[in-house]
């Protein structure tokens, strides 16, 4: 029956867990249900710090400016099986690049993503790129919170299709105590990727 309720419902009326309204950060997301064409797939990944964190990790492509995502890993399993998993996502969406925060084990999480991607789909086209993140966690979040909410689209039917990211990013507070970011971080560093523009750095060397 639960299955079929709205998540928020099933929240308040079965596990007492009322939403405040008023306090998200986020409001109700824009969908999609048709991609609009698309040349490549991007990826980002953070994966769990600790035993009480979430890997999160979210495909993407992107369209005039705005971001379409397709695909969704979110969950607590332990490394040995989100790697895996993470792999088999990024080959069966065709996904072109995957950038994985590399704090504390993350680098290690990337290189065994590339190895399964290699081993066991014969595959050299993901483009892994582990990315040290030093920056402010919840400061990143709130400073990207209205162009995520503005010009990200989620799948169609997503509250359900994937219900845990769904939970958490509905119930992400813009003020007060988070029990967890990870969807948020995530989404945040898609908005950097979006509106940061690329620095070419040239050296004297390769000036002839």
């Amino acid at each position: 029956k639960t299955k079929e309720m709205n998540i928020d419902i099933v929240e308040a009326n079965y596990n007492q867990k009322p939403i405040d309204i008023t306090g998200r950060l986020y409001r109700d997301f824009k969908v999609w249900e048709t991609l609009p064409n698309y040349s490549r797939k991007i990826n980002v990944t953070d994966t769990a710090d600790t035993g009480a964190d979430y890997l999160c990790s979210i495909s993407y492509i992107t369209y005039n400016g705005e971001v379409y995502v397709t695909d969704i890993i979110f969950t607590q399993e332990p490394m040995e099986i989100t790697e895996k998993k993470v792999a088999k996502m990024l080959y069966e969406s065709n996904t072109n690049e995957c950038e994985i925060e590399s704090n504390n084990g993350g680098r290690g999480f990337a290189r065994n993503v590339e190895r399964i991607l290699k081993e066991d789909y014969n595959s050299n086209r993901v483009v892994i790129k582990p990315r040290v993140q030093r920056a402010n966690k919840e400061s990143r979040i709130l400073t990207a919170s209205a162009w995520v909410n503005n010009h990200i689209y989620m799948p169609f039917n997503w509250k359900n299709k994937y219900p845990e990211f769904y939970k958490h990013i509905k119930n992400y507070m813009s003020k007060g105590k988070n029990k967890h970011d990870d969807g948020p971080d995530v989404l945040s560093r898609i908005y950097e990727k979006m509106t940061t523009k690329a620095t070419i750095q040239i050296s004297d060397r390769s000036i002839i």
